[in-house]
């Protein structure tokens, strides 16, 4: 049976039966197991390994399995060092990628895609030295050159792959790497040579508090107030909540649609019409607007924001895919325009973003991003460069809500990576139900096609014009009446199979979607967390440490080193200044941080009502489902309950 949708020769597979084929596989075998085919095309983690299965015996099939000779010495050494402790996928993120991302080899989208290749090509388990190997040739070919690390990429090159940075072998082999690293979040201060006698204390740079730094001119904007009701704090957290609605039934905005493929000087691009009636701007208008833009595009935009906005929820993109001599199939492109869309939509519900000026170009322009944006003065500095942060915020709402949020933001973060696996696993749930209703469907149109067959023939079996067999004066046609009733029953399976159909495409194209628009904000709370780390680096306690010496080598020499020479003196004071000046400028920087990430944690919060938005839809399709099979077997039983005769 080719043309099932899990492209098997079982009619049956279910793609559950397949999770207890399984066999042990010695540690030293030669071959790769080849590609399952069921769960192919997923743009998440679809194999039933996530399900902690094992690895799927295709041992009979030995004309597929890959041979793997000339592993590079790097790659022996990684296994050597961590063949005893890696058994699982999260021991390869936990002892490898973790290690990959600390030393900027590769990034967490880059481990996303890598993760989905080791689980869609079935390279599992890793305790298998030659899947193991093979990991790390993917591995090795993304750092080597980025985009390249895929399974195509993988078979062509497996005896010539790049060895990996040696940097992060010495740190596997050794060990080190861990206690040398400092998190910029989870560290107060930032490697210095001014303070490498001191210990470091372990808090929270970004959110913790620095009003102990005074700033110059004596202006101490921290000075704390006498306690404030929590009502103001109760409305000004409300007032911040209440500019998100990430709901998808209230306000799914935009719509995407692809266009016909445009010859390019080398290869053939895809282009994509964006439609909505937004009205974007101080000044924008009214109307329908429609401009076309690239995957390209997309992708200058999303660095554009994350370089801008680097302390927002930013939503994710989908992958581009990377294919050598063939243009990609539809089912990704389908799932890459969804993805699109719901980046889009994501971005037009987000109070800040939505009023950036390149936005509202990008949504709104229907000239050529490329040739804009040669035109285009784009301010590309940070969202709050030259602003300072509210005083109300520093002496009012933090003095309340600081300690707790700091509590609430660091719990999210330790959860956040779970949660993530868990609604993955979730959405590769929902995915398997669509796939199996598409089965049952096909399997209903084949028992249409079986009673068809068979009321062609059975009259030959059971004639029903023999006087002998019938007797002379019988006037009962048993078989046409039984005919008749199989024709029911075929009309029975016609219409379910529709159902189906419809479910199917219900689940597929709505509340799939809608799983997967939550995965996506779970996703961009993990990136703004890992961001917040890397980029919310200080140096205010060193410089304060600097600025007290100083001032005491200032006074001292002043009053009793008469030899100095006031220039000398001069020069001094100035490098104070200049301190203390760095002081005020890293401290306001601090507490906008501190704002922008109090902000973002609060409208996260409204996405909580997605989860409800999804399972209400959920059940509520369920329900009418099953209410229409329950009407089509009703209407089934009584056409032939009475009808089909059981004896003459």
């Amino acid at each position: 049976m080719s043309n099932s949708i899990y492209q098997t020769s079982d009619p049956w597979e279910n793609g559950w039966a397949t999770e207890n084929n399984t066999t042990n596989q010695p540690s030293h075998s030669s071959t790769v197991s080849p590609l399952p085919v069921y769960g192919q095309g997923s743009s998440y983690l679809t194999s039933s390994q996530l399900l902690n299965t094992t690895n799927i015996d295709n041992d009979d099939d030995e004309e597929n399995t890959i041979s793997l000779s000339n592993v590079p010495e790097s790659y022996l050494k990684v296994h050597s060092a961590l063949s005893e402790q890696l058994s699982t996928v999260n021991d390869l993120e936990s002892l490898v990628f973790a290690r990959l991302i600390q030393l900027d080899f590769v990034t967490n989208y880059q481990k996303s895609k890598i993760l989905d290749i080791i689980y869609d090509h079935n390279l599992l388990p890793l305790t298998i030295e030659n899947n193991f190997y093979q990991v790390l040739g993917l591995i090795a070919l993304e750092i080597d050159v980025p985009g390249s690390g895929d399974y195509v990429t993988l078979q062509f090159r497996l005896n010539n792959l790049p060895q990996l940075p040696s940097k992060f072998v010495d740190a596997v082999v050794n060990g080190s790497g861990d206690s040398d690293f400092i998190d910029p979040l989870n560290a107060r201060l930032a490697k210095s040579s001014l303070v490498e006698d001191e210990p470091v204390k372990l808090s929270d740079p970004i959110l913790a508090d620095h009003s102990s730094a005074g700033l110059i001119n004596n202006d101490n904007i921290v000075n704390r107030p006498d306690p404030v009701d929590n009502s103001y704090i109760t409305k000004h957290v409300n007032s911040i909540r209440d500019t998100f609605k990430p709901l998808i039934n209230a306000n799914d905005l935009i719509k995407i649609k692809e266009v016909p493929e445009k010859e390019g000087l080398l290869f053939k691009h895809i282009n994509y019409i964006i439609t909505h009636d937004l009205v974007l701007g101080m000044n924008g208008h009214g109307g329908t607007k429609k401009v076309i833009r690239r995957y390209s595009d997309f992708v200058w935009l999303l660095e554009f924001l994350l370089q801008k906005y680097p302390f927002r929820v930013i939503p994710g993109l989908p992958p581009k895919k990377f294919s050598v001599g063939s243009s990609p199939d539809s089912q990704f492109l389908q799932r890459r325009r969804r993805g699109l869309h719901r980046f889009l939509n994501q971005l037009v519900k987000h109070p800040v973003l939505k009023q950036e000026p390149v936005v509202i170009t990008f949504l709104s322009v229907p000239t050529d991003i490329q040739t804009w944006r040669k035109q285009a003065k784009i301010d590309n500095s940070i969202e709050f460069k030259g602003e300072k942060i509210s005083t109300n915020f520093i002496n009012l709402i933090w003095p309340k809500i600081g300690e707790e949020f700091l509590q609430n933001w660091q719990g999210a973060e330790k959860s956040i990576n779970k949660l993530i696996e868990i609604w993955t696993k979730t959405v590769l749930l929902v995915e398997r139900y669509e796939k199996r209703q598409q089965q049952i469907s096909y399997d209903n149109g084949k028992f249409v096609e079986m009673i068809n067959n068979f009321k062609s023939l059975n009259t030959k079996l059971y004639p029903n014009e023999n006087k002998v067999l019938l007797g002379e004066n019988s006037t009962k046609d048993d078989i046409n009446l039984i005919n008749d009733s199989l024709g029911y029953i075929s009309e029975f399976f016609n219409k379910s199979s529709q159902t189906l159909i419809d479910d199917s495409y219900s689940i597929n194209t709505i509340i799939l979607e809608k799983f997967k628009n939550y995965l996506d904000y779970l996703y961009s709370l993990q990136e703004l967390f890992e961001r917040t780390k890397r980029l919310s680096i200080n140096t205010i306690d060193q410089l304060e440490k600097r600025i007290r010496e100083n001032e005491a080598k200032y006074n001292k020499s002043s009053t009793e080193d008469a030899d100095v020479k006031g220039a000398d003196l001069a020069k001094l004071r100035q490098v104070i200044i200049n301190d203390k000046q760095e002081i005020f400028q890293q401290l306001n920087r601090d507490w906008l941080i501190k704002n922008c990430c109090f902000e973002e944690f609060l409208m996260f919060q409204e996405t909580q009502y997605l989860i409800s938005e999804l399972w209400i839809d959920w059940s509520k399709g369920r329900f009418k489902f099953q209410e229409k099979l329950f009407g089509l077997h009703e209407n089934l039983n009584n056409e032939i309950a009475n009808d089909m005769p059981t004896t003459r």
